[in-house]
């Protein structure tokens, strides 16, 4: 990282995450002095705090996983701010723990970036009615796809929202030494966040009804699971390991992930890294990092399409394999490595009160 410019990150991870998956990578790449929200507490004056806090704040109305140790964790880089004066204060995750610091921001010694994961519609009220008047302590928001901008544009301003690519670990998920080689088509879903299951379940029953030879490897939460019970079809897992997991992305002939919106997705790019290509729903942040090359994108619903792409690839393999060297090099244009030089010409600017990069 640039010596010159001393940055301080508010981060926090979800149990869902892969050991190297995650935004908060982004802060380790940078060098960053990372203020992580801490684990919850169990003694009883914290469990008293945490009933008392729960009881007066309003939070819940308009961050979605905002907890009493999100405040502890913003107080204390608050306190460290002042302490140790960065020159940038990087909040990763700014749909949910992003609120203390807006009220307290007069306290901050230098410029706030903020990155905004979820889709405009999601967090419209928040910006809209419950901080339309903190926004201007915001120096730069960072979208994580081009979808995002036009909301953040209209509550931020053109000039403070700029889109920057969720980036991927492609030294740890990287492909196997050979291509899938066995009779029937394995197809691999991932995770629950904004999936369309409905449409999974569709899929998967269609092909069991055509005789497909294809195989579905569903790592789902385990209350998903009742949906897929009758299909013989599907291997139901959760909660495994990621080494497992990268296994199967490199196995999988293709990650199968249907969703109702998007932003980023950290599977579709873990399995863009593994170089296994992605068939997954125009919308939202999906077509920012899935082409035509390194995968199939469908319209919403379209359960007949996926099948039919599945039974072409049940006849001829080559249609998945001869993607995967496009899904790799897709993957590294999202290197973490290069999403942190767009990062730092991100914070080069608010430090100098420049504009920020132009959106490509």
């Amino acid at each position: 990282m640039n010596p010159e410019i001393r940055v301080m990150a508010l981060s926090k991870r979800w149990p869902h995450h892969t050991d190297g998956g995650g935004y908060d990578r982004l802060a380790q790449t940078m060098g960053a002095e990372v203020v992580q929200r801490p684990a919850r507490s169990q003694r009883w004056w914290r469990r008293l705090a945490r009933h008392w806090w729960r009881r007066r704040t309003r939070t819940s109305r308009y961050l979605l996983d905002y907890q009493y140790e999100d405040l502890l964790a913003e107080r204390e880089l608050i306190r460290r701010a002042e302490l140790r004066r960065p020159e940038v204060i990087h909040v990763l995750y700014g749909d949910e723990q992003l609120d203390l610091l807006l009220r307290r921001r007069s306290r901050l010694p230098c410029p706030l970036v903020a990155t905004f994961h979820l889709p405009g519609q999601r967090v419209k009220d928040r910006f809209e009615l419950f901080h339309k008047d903190l926004l201007c302590g915001i120096n730069a928001a960072v979208v994580v796809s081009r979808g995002q901008l036009q909301d953040f544009q209209r509550w931020l301003g053109p000039e403070r929202v700029v889109y920057v690519p969720h980036g991927i670990d492609t030294k740890r998920f990287t492909p196997g030494a050979n291509s899938p080689r066995r009779r029937e088509v394995r197809l691999l879903t991932v995770g629950h966040h904004m999936r369309d299951f409905e449409a999974l379940r569709r899929i998967v029953d269609a092909c069991q009804t055509r005789g497909l030879p294809a195989q579905f490897d569903l790592i789902l939460p385990r209350q998903h699971w009742p949906s897929f019970a009758r299909c013989r079809n599907a291997c139901l897992r959760t909660g495994i390991a990621e080494p497992e997991l990268i296994k199967r992305y490199r196995e999988a002939d293709a990650l199968l992930l249907p969703v109702v919106d998007a932003t980023a997705n950290n599977s579709v790019l873990e399995s863009l890294a593994a170089g296994t290509p992605v068939i997954s729903t125009a919308v939202g942040g999906i077509t920012d990092y899935v082409s035509d090359r390194c995968g199939w994108l469908f319209a919403p619903g379209d359960v007949n399409g996926v099948a039919e792409l599945i039974a072409g690839m049940c006849r001829h393999g080559e249609i998945a394999s001869a993607r995967r060297g496009a899904a790799r090099r897709q993957a590294l244009e999202f290197d973490w490595n290069c999403v942190a030089r767009q990062i730092r010409a991100v914070y080069r600017a608010v430090v100098a009160g420049a504009a920020l990069p132009v959106n490509v």
